[in-house]
């Protein structure tokens, strides 16, 4: 088959693939550490932001487990001074925001400490059933910040 008749015929599938994707968004979520982290600094509606950028695949640095690294501006600054954080994105139930850090903070970048236990933590939650994760809501060990609103 000629590469226009493929190209013709497959339109409509990739067309109706890419509203369904569309339509779907997923729940995000951050700890209760992170949430005491980006006080003041980051809202809510900058990290519903970042996730759609990170479902997308717009992000810095994938570490492996589903964590990646994402570069958030803070007002008044850009990414280029922005904070960076450890973000678990692999779930069929949601995005966690897991750990930040200024680019001002002592030190490169995140500690290899810091991103073994975001991997451990991230794993965890990525396996959580939707049950376990509205429990952990319940609990105060995660914040729901954005579902189908951003």
């Amino acid at each position: 088959m000629p590469l226009k008749a493929l190209i013709r015929k497959n339109i409509p599938s990739i067309a109706q693939s890419a509203i369904v994707k569309s339509r779907y968004k997923k729940r995000v979520f951050k700890t209760k550490t992170f949430s005491r982290w980006a006080k003041g600094l980051l809202t809510d509606v900058q990290l519903c932001k970042a996730a759609n950028e990170i479902m997308q695949g717009m992000y810095e640095v994938e570490l492996g487990s589903g964590l990646c690294k994402k570069r958030i501006a803070v007002f008044g600054q850009g990414k280029r001074g922005a904070t960076r954080t450890l973000v678990a994105k692999e779930s069929a139930h949601g995005i966690f925001f897991l750990v930040g850090r200024q680019k001002s903070d002592p030190g490169s970048d995140f500690s290899d400490t810091q991103v073994d236990a975001a991997k451990i933590i991230g794993a965890a939650l990525q396996k959580s059933s939707p049950q376990k994760i509205d429990a952990l809501v319940v609990e105060g060990v995660l914040k729901e910040i954005c579902h189908d609103e951003c």
